[in-house]
């Protein structure tokens, strides 16, 4: 930590030095920030620029959006540290109205957005803007990721369920003439090893990249047995059976490969494959959450013009996820006493796949217009079964098929030269679970359930002048629900269920008003969006203690009332030098139930009162490169009935994360790249979700090589 504080005072106190043309470096020694991606001048944090597509679907100027949208960029990317928790979580916890809960890395991050809470459905996540299911979103490593944009506000008018809180799109890298050839690697903290090597580029009409990442740890006690002894001596005696006796060891291994084309004409198309292995120890001997396990994200999208007056686009994905696991006995008190008991008890197999398929069109016929019109269709299947280890007889089973159809609509207007823009969409969305079967079930193959919604959105925004600009956006969004939890019963084993056909679909509506401060003479940007809206019949699932298994489970869903959220997200940046920037952001954020018996006035779940960074970043291609960030967050809980218990109640934290890089022009085409990051710099202690904890300090080292074609 001495080290980091160290560099980072000498970068500031030597700026004047680096900067002046009597300045010993020379140009040769310097990296060519064309080539780096890394530019002196310091522009934006966070801030999207430049056209978006994930705000509206079709390609958009980031200046005339209505609606409240963030990007984390590749020069964002590069400025933080390289997290233990190596997820696309990390990148966008400084974004304000974004929260991010970690259980890494056996899960993906728990985005929650304007804090809706809930991340499987109240947060919508797509890969190059193709809907994923959560768990099949980590199949991106970050080593293959270009940008993230974030949308924030009731989006289902555009995306479907789940956007009750907003969007996360991960954009995965294209090849371009800078991409080059890189092999590097990294190494830190609990003999962590992250080999790394990439292809990429573009010529002529073409563009590929192809890449191998690793992520191999000896890992830490992510479920420590302290804290699962005092849940147990508190009742909650279901956690301590499978909690980490030893380090949680960890093999992750990701293939990534795109090919992509576009003529002249504006033609085009990108094909991509993205895959994961994954090994996961569960911390007791014989005990493997993930027994080797793949999954896969492919997707193929195709785009033309049609004369000046439309643009077609096409995409089609198939996701497949595949995770076996082997569960023992475990751990146990007897008598006060630990007892461990290896003693293989199930092999379980948990499969998905999903198959996408879209078709949008763009009309711009009406000048200062744009009309949005698509259809939407996608079939998700799963299969989860239990086998016991001893006989190998199957003890439950659940299969089920997922149906899901749209059709969207949406225009775009501008007036005023660009200075006024309003945006109006709707969307119907229908959804079908059928095909089912539950071996616990009585009948086993229960009745198809059927859901439809309409839902809307609409934003205004107007540019006084260059230095002010207020926007407002409102929309609605809905969540059927999801089929393993209208049928799926386990009667068997230490994590039980409960079916809910009767389970209410939720349903969200939201309004914002914001304004945005950009003086361009000082470097000064600040942005204020006050939000204010409510989620009605909100689903809520428990994970109660099973009376008739000692340590078990039972998994129940049901509805409550309604949730009422308010809050406003505040964002901020300030450029101090030429080469050091201040930025900065504030949720303050209320998020309570009502009307809903014994949890009213309670917390909405993973959703705390108020959450925040503040970040320097200084950036000296001919010297050195640092960020270092301040996080903040206040408690939390992990129930909606506000269990205070540790682990459920996760306390507030403060954690200080930085980095420290430089660029080394060995020849004209090659570069040499060494970093040193460090998260949690002052090792918090401290909840990252129920029942598992941050790592602690980690330092991680990095050095990466690249050839320039």
């Amino acid at each position: 930590m001495i080290v980091f504080i160290a560099l980072f005072i000498v970068c500031l106190s030597t700026e004047t030095f680096a900067a002046s043309p009597d300045s010993s470096t020379t140009m040769t020694q310097s990296v060519d920030t064309e080539n780096s991606g890394m530019s002196s001048e310091n522009p934006k944090a966070y801030r999207m620029e430049g056209m978006t597509v994930t705000a509206t679907k079709t390609e958009t100027p980031a200046d005339l959006l209505p609606v409240t949208a963030y990007t984390v960029d590749e020069q964002d990317i590069e400025a933080q540290p390289s997290y233990f928790m190596s997820n696309f979580g990390e990148l966008i916890r400084d974004v304000p109205g974004v929260h991010v809960s970690q259980y890494y890395p056996w899960g993906p991050p728990w985005v929650h957005l304007r804090g809706t809470g809930y991340f499987i459905g109240r947060t919508v996540f797509l890969v190059d803007g193709i809907p994923v299911t959560p768990f099949v979103s980590q199949t991106i490593s970050n080593q293959d990721i270009d940008s993230v944009d974030v949308v924030l506000g009731p989006s289902s008018a555009l995306y479907g369920a789940n956007a009750s809180g907003g969007v996360v799109n991960v954009i995965t890298k294209t090849g371009n003439k800078n991409t080059g050839a890189n092999v590097g690697t990294g190494y830190g903290s609990n003999n962590t090893w992250r080999p790394r090597t990439s292809i990429g580029n573009q010529t002529g009409d073409w563009n590929y990249y192809f890449s191998y990442s690793g992520d191999y740890s000896d890992g830490y006690q992510m479920k420590p047995v302290e804290g699962m002894i005092d849940l147990y001596k508190a009742k909650k005696t279901q956690y301590l059976w499978d909690a980490s006796l030893e380090d949680n060891e960890y093999d992750y291994s990701y293939l990534m490969g795109k090919l992509g084309w576009r003529n002249s004409n504006g033609v085009g198309f990108n094909a991509a494959y993205n895959f994961e292995q994954l090994y996961l120890y569960g911390g007791q001997p014989g005990l493997v959450l993930n027994d080797d396990g793949t999954q896969g994200i492919g997707s193929f999208k195709f785009y033309a013009p049609v004369g000046h007056s439309a643009k077609v686009t096409a995409s089609f994905g198939y996701q497949t996820l595949d995770r076996p696991g082997t569960n023992i006995k475990g751990l146990s008190l007897v008598n006060d006493q630990l007892v461990l008991n290896t003693t293989p008890t199930t092999r379980t197999e948990w499969k998905n796949t999903r198959t996408p398929v879209e078709l949008q069109t763009d009309l711009y016929m009406i000048d200062n217009n744009v009309l949005t019109l698509g259809a939407f269709w996608s079939r998700e299947e799963e299969n989860r079964e239990t086998y016991t280890i001893s006989s190998n007889a199957r003890t439950d089973k659940t299969e089920y098929a997922t149906d899901q159809t749209a059709f969207y609509a949406q225009d775009q207007m501008f007036f005023l030269d660009d200075r006024l823009s309003f945006l109006v969409g709707m969307r119907w969305d229908f959804w079908n679970f059928h095909d089912v079967f539950d071996q616990a079930s009585n009948p086993q193959t229960p009745e198809d359930i059927e859901k439809d919604h309409v839902s809307y959105r609409g934003g205004t925004r107007y540019r006084f002048n260059d230095v002010f600009t207020l926007k407002s956006s409102g929309g609605t969004a809905f969540w059927p629900g999801t089929a393993l939890w209208f049928y799926r019963n386990v009667t068997s084993g230490m994590t039980q269920r409960e079916a809910n056909p009767d389970l209410e679909p939720e349903k969200t509506w939201m309004v914002d008003l914001g304004g945005e401060f950009t003086i361009a003479r000082t470097g000064t940007f600040f942005s204020i969006t006050p939000y204010f809206g409510e989620i009605e019949d909100m689903v809520s699932y428990r994970y109660d203690v099973n009376p008739n298994v000692a340590g078990g489970t039972i998994i129940r869903t049901q509805n409550l009332g309604t949730a009422e959220i308010y809050g406003v997200e505040l964002g901020a940046e300030q450029k101090i030098t030429d080469r050091l920037r201040l930025f900065a952001s504030l949720t303050l954020n209320h998020s309570r139930l009502k009307d809903s018996g014994a949890n009213t006035d309670n917390q909405l779940r993973n959703a705390p009162d108020y959450w925040g960074s503040l970040g320097l970043r200084y950036l000296n291609p001919d010297l050195l490169n640092a960020q270092a960030t301040l996080r903040i967050s206040d408690d939390r809980y992990y129930d909606d009935e506000n269990t205070d218990l540790p682990y459920f109640h996760m306390e507030a934290y403060q954690t200080v994360d930085a980095k420290i890089w430089r660029d080394w022009r060995l020849s004209k085409d090659y570069i040499l790249t060494t970093g040193l990051s460090g998260t949690n710099l002052f090792d918090q202690e401290y909840a990252s979700e129920i029942v598992y904890v941050d790592p602690g300090r980690c330092i991680q080292a990095d050095i990466n090589l690249k050839y320039l074609f």
